[in-house]
């Protein structure tokens, strides 16, 4: 492989990204990427056609990103935690069956409260605009807003319309992070924290939170991403050399003109740059764990 580094969290058009699968592939390879994963929201269906454009100069890890519901930890702050799960297969489709029904539901609610704003948009008028009729979301709204002229972009149409401060956003029921990391070991994935800023938890409530995710088999924490700074880098360092966790890397970058300005493989201003090749070799590892453990579970 003529690349050098690794990145774990992208998203293409599949989710919410801007940039189609081919395109991404080309931006990491100018990039001089090594490694990658499209962690697409709630679906892996990008990742045979990105294997196939990738070929040799980039190996593919399949991964997804799937949100948890963390109203045990609200406080006045809406705290996020969202896990990546690598190395899974199809079979991880019977949870995210479970996903899709309350995410569809969520769609309905929310054009309900749109309607009763006076702006009427169809199921129909979404599937349209959806980027995948099979799963569709409230940035599939946010599309339709910005085409039927409600909004300059869909970003804008997101922003003023749906996002958790609006008065239609629509909370989907999801399970607690406990239980989603030990779904997803189930599923044969290995899970990690991905922007592991974004919980909104600090002192001990982050030490006790931490400790829940360990014991429920929670595998890494993405340590290396931008909105991490030195002091948060340091502190979830720490977490992962106190339970044995993997320290991954991923910029969670989605195209478009986000600012500051992410690149696949880079980061901010080339604040990521990793090629700690023993990242990989470890999540392959946890793998080989995790499934040895869920064939002897199966034949007992």
């Amino acid at each position: 492989m003529k690349g050098k580094y690794i990145d774990l969290h992208v998203h293409t058009n599949y989710s919410d990204g801007f940039d189609s699968i081919e395109e991404v592939i080309q931006k990491a390879k100018e990039n001089k990427v090594k490694v990658l994963s499209l962690t697409e929201h709630y679906n892996i269906s990008s990742y045979e056609k990105a294997k196939k454009i990738a070929g040799d100069d980039i190996e593919i890890i399949p991964g997804i990103e799937i949100g948890s519901d963390m109203s045990s930890y609200q406080s006045g702050k809406n705290h996020i935690c969202h896990l990546l799960a690598y190395f899974v297969d199809d079979s991880i489709c019977e949870l995210l069956d479970q996903y899709e029904m309350e995410r569809y539901e969520c769609v309905v609610h929310t054009l309900n409260q749109l309607k009763k704003q006076g702006i009427e948009i169809s199921m129909e008028d979404v599937l349209e605009s959806a980027r995948d009729r099979r799963s569709v979301g409230r940035f599939d709204i946010a599309i339709t807003l910005h085409k039927l002229g409600y909004a300059k972009t869909p970003q804008e149409a997101y922003g003023k319309y749906l996002d958790h401060r609006n008065k239609n956003y629509v909370k989907r029921k999801k399970l607690d992070p406990f239980e989603l990391t030990k779904k997803i070991v189930e599923y044969g994935g290995v899970p990690v924290l991905a922007h592991p800023k974004s919980l909104r938890l600090r002192g001990n409530s982050l030490q006790v939170f931490m400790r829940k995710m360990a014991k429920a088999g929670l595998c890494g924490i993405e340590v290396y991403n931008s909105n991490n700074g030195k002091n948060d880098k340091k502190l979830f360092m720490s977490f992962c050399k106190r339970y044995d966790l993997i320290p991954t890397v991923g910029s969670d970058y989605h195209g478009g003109n986000r600012k500051p300005e992410i690149e696949i493989g880079k980061g901010i201003d080339n604040d990521l740059l990793i090629k700690d090749m023993s990242i990989i070799k470890r999540l392959k590892d946890k793998k080989k764990e995790i499934d040895e453990k869920n064939n002897k579970t199966d034949s007992e």
